[in-house]
């Protein structure tokens, strides 16, 4: 990548950064996150050895990590102010008039649950609702990340069944 200047580098890779903003629905606080998806780009820039892969893969690796680094510090900064009404949540604050997420209320919620096991239920309660990471998770229950991952991959799977069943 010394063959280009990062200003090339970064016009190049503008639209990755965008798309990337566009799809996480950030586009509320589109400067924030921009600047956030430039410094994943110029680690990547900086880092990058041709021998072990292609740049744009490792770019949309570095600038993705950044982008969503950026949105999990923002979610424990906010988590902080111990805000207790959930329509005041950072999330929707940001959701634009295009975003459909059905408000669940606890009673609909156990529903799904309930066709899930404990771990799985663990998961969504955690990773969803309470948006811990799943080391953080895996740490809270003593178990590794893997077990973890896969409460996660069991549970989609089996929400997945239930919701196309109704």
């Amino acid at each position: 990548m010394n063959e280009m200047t990062f200003e090339q580098v970064a016009s190049q890779f503008d639209p990755l950064i965008k798309s990337q903003i566009r799809l996480y629905h950030l586009t509320s606080r589109f400067d924030q996150y921009y600047q956030a998806g430039l410094l994943g780009l110029w680690k990547a820039y900086e880092t990058f050895d041709p021998e072990k892969g292609q740049f744009s893969s490792y770019a949309f690796l570095k600038v993705r990590g950044r982008i969503l680094q950026e949105f999990r510090g923002e979610m424990r900064r906010l988590e902080k102010e111990d805000n207790h009404d959930p329509h005041e949540s950072f999330v929707f604050q940001n959701l634009s008039h295009m975003d459909s997420i059905p408000f669940l209320e606890d009673e609909s919620l156990n529903l799904y649950l309930a066709h899930l096991t404990e771990n799985q239920q663990r998961w969504v309660m955690h990773r969803i609702i309470d948006l811990k990471s799943e080391a953080e998770i895996a740490e809270m229950f003593g178990v590794s990340v893997y077990a973890v991952k896969s409460w996660r991959k069991s549970a989609i799977k089996k929400l997945r069944l239930v919701l196309n069943s109704n």
